[in-house]
């Protein structure tokens, strides 16, 4: 069982009091705040000085903004109590069978490293942990196949050992020595750092060296306990290393392997292709199936799980199979994910962003551009209206929401620096610009009334709100009103829901809400009707 509770915009997670356990949503958590924020200029928050962002700087760039009634009435406005932005924060339960069944230590046996306990031995322990990122950050060091092997069954060692596990399965009743407590913690952090050593020198001879060795010996480990196989699997990952693609690819297909462990599998194939380039086009599309398999099969995993199965389909851009092109697997399985509605909106924005770096050619047939535009510009919509109507209870996942507008939303449009042929403008099947040039015309006000309402000062946020709520109904009257001219999004494919117009009155808005966290809490929060997050 996992569990993450967020408060004020942080997310933490722990797995039963566990630091190490929970590492991976952890890590997920933080890394997934920083990709958001890194997609766009982040929107200000709202000043503490009653100045506003849109007015110029006076002649000379120097002395005070002259102030406005609106400033005074700023002025005047109490600090922002911290405890408000935590309202409706609530914890997070994440239930994975598989993880459950993989908590019972004695089912698991500890992988003993080759090296002795003896005052020698540590002395020598540490020389060579000491040696190994001398070798790491250095090129002109030579590489020391020993050493490497040596501290990586070390490590292996510690993440295995029972007493290790058990001090952070439940540190309090236990009672754990600091040193047990921190053990596996410490020794996941002794893989990374020569991972980002070599990284950050472009020490290419020692990568090959550690990352051939690292898979080898982090392979059983991924057959071990929870804790052990989650953080073998992190180091696995965060090491970009192409010798590992097979071990990702059998166990995001591992019936029985944890969900935690194969959003981390996501993770090390986005960053083969990010960091190295190194896979071939077919390699490629058997990822990009074996994930698109997975994530429509399993439409009820935890939302980390979704969004990092959908980040690895938007690196990877590949949209069918050659040997299938009239299916067009991938693509359509992220348009599935584009226009449900119970998904949550960061899941639903990954997936439009992979929809728009997508590769597609005219062997998909009858693939319209313009239909997967149309959903992308619905859910721009449907953000929009969240963020006008949770701004005032929840202002921190009001500036998140605004950065998905600004970030893969956009991005699904315009596409990427650097990535030929993506986003939607830039696809070679487009006819006509304007079949989808309209869409982003009609989002844009959105954006940028969201853009206003975060980052503008208080006295001025009804107004601002007015103004985004007048900007979406703007909006999904247009979009009410230029429908693509098919449904499909290829022939034979999957198709745009039935307009909303079908249901009534305030059902519309229920329905257009559904699965999303409500505007008053936290963006976590629990549907305890669906396997996403049960309490």
């Amino acid at each position: 069982m996992i569990k993450v509770f967020t408060a004020g915009g942080r997310d933490a997670s722990r797995f039963g009091g566990s630091w190490a356990g929970l590492i991976a949503l952890l890590v997920f958590c933080l890394q997934l705040q920083g990709y958001v924020q890194a997609q766009a200029p982040k929107p200000q928050p709202p000043a503490t000085k009653p100045d506003s962002p849109s007015q110029p700087t006076p002649p000379g760039g120097g002395g005070e903004e002259p102030k406005t009634d609106e400033d005074d009435d700023a002025a005047k406005q109490p600090p922002v109590d911290p405890s408000e932005t935590q309202k409706g924060a609530s914890l997070e339960v994440f239930l994975d069978p598989n993880a459950v069944a993989q908590l019972d230590l004695k089912k698991f046996k500890e992988i003993k490293s080759p090296r002795g306990t003896t005052p020698a031995d540590v002395t020598q322990a540490k020389q060579d942990a000491g040696q190994l990122k001398v070798m790491a950050g250095d090129p002109l060091v030579p590489v020391d196949p020993r050493v490497i092997t040596a501290v990586i069954d070390d490590v292996v060692a510690k993440l295995t050992n029972h007493k290790n596990i058990e001090a952070n399965l439940d540190p309090e009743g236990a009672k754990p020595k600091p040193e047990d407590a921190k053990a596996i913690q410490d020794a996941t952090q002794s893989l990374l750092e020569p991972i980002f050593l070599a990284r950050s020198a472009k020490n290419v001879q020692f990568q090959t060296q550690f990352n051939r060795i690292l898979a080898q010996r982090l392979e059983p480990v991924l057959k071990n306990h929870l804790i052990p196989r989650i953080q073998a699997m992190i180091i696995l990952a965060q090491s970009g290393n192409v010798d590992a693609y097979k071990i990702f690819l059998a166990e995001i297909k591992n019936p029985a392997q944890t969900v935690w462990v194969k959003l981390w599998a996501f993770r090390g194939l986005t960053n083969i292709k990010q960091l190295t380039n190194k896979l071939s086009t077919s390699q490629e599309m058997d990822a990009a199936k074996a994930i698109s398999d997975q994530l429509l099969k399993n439409q009820e995993w935890p939302w980390p799980v979704q969004f990092r199965g959908l980040e690895a389909l938007a690196t990877l851009r590949q949209g069918f199979l050659t040997t299938a092109p009239k299916t067009a697997d991938m693509a359509a399985t992220s348009f599935q994910y584009l226009i449900n509605g119970d998904l949550r909106k960061e899941v639903r924005a990954e997936a439009a962003l992979a929809l728009g770096l997508m590769q597609i050619t005219t062997v998909v047939p009858k693939y319209n551009v313009a239909t997967a535009a149309h959903a992308a510009a619905q859910l721009a919509a449907e953000i929009g209206d969240q963020i006008a109507k949770g701004f005032t209870e929840n202002k921190l996942y009001a500036q998140k929401l605004t950065t998905m507008l600004m970030g893969p939303v956009l991005q699904a449009f315009e596409g990427r620096a650097g990535l030929r042929e993506s986003g939607f403008l830039n696809s070679p099947l487009l006819t006509n610009k304007a079949d989808v040039q309209k869409y982003i015309d009609a989002i844009r006000p959105v954006t940028k009334a969201a853009i206003d309402l975060v980052g503008g000062p208080a006295g001025q946020a009804k107004a601002r709100n007015d103004e985004l709520t007048a900007r979406v109904a703007t909006l999904k009257d247009f979009l009410t009103k230029n429908p693509p001219a098919s449904a499909e999004l290829f022939q034979g494919g999957p198709q745009l829901p039935a307009p909303a117009a079908a249901v009534a009155g305030g059902d519309q808005t229920k329905a257009q809400e559904k699965g999303q966290p409500k505007e008053k809490g936290d963006p976590v929060q629990a549907d305890a009707t669906k396997g996403r997050g049960k309490q």
